[in-house]
């Protein structure tokens, strides 16, 4: 495991999910007592535990971010995402009350429009962090172009949409071909040596069986209901189907998703010679996602209940032992404000704590340990690049997520 064997780089994960956990429990306590502050040094302890975990030829990734860069790009970003929502969103509901005399018209359009800085923080997210991805002492490297991958994005979301859905292996593709062209490690740029074929064909059998799903599901609770004039029985069979349907619609999308970034990710060439292999498995990564998911959600719950009978408590004995007709009889609607903030809070970044080890890093874990780099003597020839510094990129990220993730 993990070692170079003539031409061959293995990749293996080091680090138990046991210390990750207590790292992630640790940090997230002191993102929750600082208000959120501290959740920008929590994302830069995690990523490096993470990072450090990740070996390739027995050499582990490291991650050299800076915290106060994260808060700096976090401060930035909501500066211009919260001026450009202001200015868009109040002149958007003005036009649709004037036009449509409702504000459900403006709303959609707001949304639509924060579609595009979403995805230019995306690209730049994954940019600051390539930049600040070091491996054997080099470093990877992306150039810029955020603008340039969100009006692809808003264009092939565009066509998927207007396809009603043929056409996502070709956004898939072209994303994923952008990204991957302007990424390096040290002096050489890697290569996406694929076509969008591949995916086409993986495709199409999940969107024929997404749309019979959903095709047949309403088809036959329009006949149950007897041609839609028995609302009782339409609304009882929604219910009742809809949850195998989800089920078996997460199932195929789960699919797609495995078997798209396999053949994607076992594309990637770096140099003349060197390629790079990936192989996780469908039914490994629906089993993680299923476990995790279920253990984060029963430690969610039984946090929520532990909150819950603490302030139970602290409230019996707080109206215990003040008078009835005091100052305090009353509690202050800014203490109970504040209070629901804080809860709210724990809850949120908890929550972020627990995907990361229980479904992120069990699912780096098994993409690791089936990595596989052929061609390593033009990786082991490779020499140092020019470093892409960033000191503000990770902010706009960091503002979809709000420090819930890594």
């Amino acid at each position: 495991m993990g070692v170079a064997t003539l031409d061959t780089l293995r990749g293996d994960v080091a680090g138990t999910r046991g210390a990750l956990l207590w790292l992630v429990l640790k940090t997230t306590m002191l993102s929750v007592l600082t208000l959120g502050l501290y959740s920008f040094w929590s994302r830069t302890r995690v990523r490096r535990w993470l990072w450090s975990s990740l070996r390739v030829g027995g050499a582990p990734l490291e991650y050299a971010g800076q915290p106060l860069e994260k808060l700096m790009g976090f401060v930035i970003a909501a500066v211009i995402v919260a001026t450009y929502l202001g200015v868009i969103v109040m002149l958007l509901i003005f036009a649709s009350l004037t036009l449509f005399e409702g504000v459900a018209a403006g709303g959609v359009a707001a949304f639509l429009l924060l579609l595009p800085v979403y995805w230019f923080a995306q690209y730049r997210g994954i940019r600051y962090l390539l930049n600040h991805t070091r491996w054997r002492g080099l470093s990877f490297a992306m150039v810029p172009g955020a603008y340039g991958y969100a009006w692809r994005a808003v264009a092939w979301t565009a066509a998927t949409v207007l396809s009603l859905g043929i056409a996502l292996p070709w956004r898939t593709h072209r994303l994923w071909a952008y990204r991957v062209a302007r990424a390096s490690f040290g002096d050489t740029r890697f290569a996406l040596a694929t076509t969008a074929g591949p995916l086409v064909r993986l495709w199409l059998p999940v969107w024929a069986g997404l749309w019979l799903l959903v095709g047949g599901t309403a088809a036959f609770g329009y006949v149950l209901s007897d041609g839609g004039s028995d609302e009782e029985a339409l609304a009882g069979f929604v219910l009742l189907a809809a949850l195998p349907v989800a089920g078996l619609a997460a199932l195929l999308w789960l699919r797609w998703r495995v078997r798209s970034f396999e053949v994607l990710a076992s594309a990637i060439r770096f140099g003349e010679s060197a390629t790079l292999s990936v192989r996780p498995t469908v039914r490994r990564v629906f089993r993680i996602h299923l476990l995790g998911w279920i253990v984060v959600a029963l430690l969610l719950l039984a946090l929520l209940f532990a909150l819950g009978l603490a302030l139970g408590l602290f409230a019996v004995g707080w109206l215990a032992n003040i008078p009835t007709d005091g100052a305090f009889a009353e509690p202050s609607p800014y203490a109970l404000a504040a209070l629901g903030v804080l809860l709210y809070l724990t809850l949120f970044l908890m929550r972020g704590a627990l995907r990361t080890a229980f479904v992120t890093f069990p699912l780096i874990a098994h993409v690791g340990d089936t990595l596989v780099v052929a061609g390593a003597t033009a990786v082991n020839a490779t020499g140092a690049g020019e470093r892409q510094h960033m000191a503000d990129a990770d902010g706009f990220a960091n503002l979809f997520d709000m420090g819930s993730g890594i």
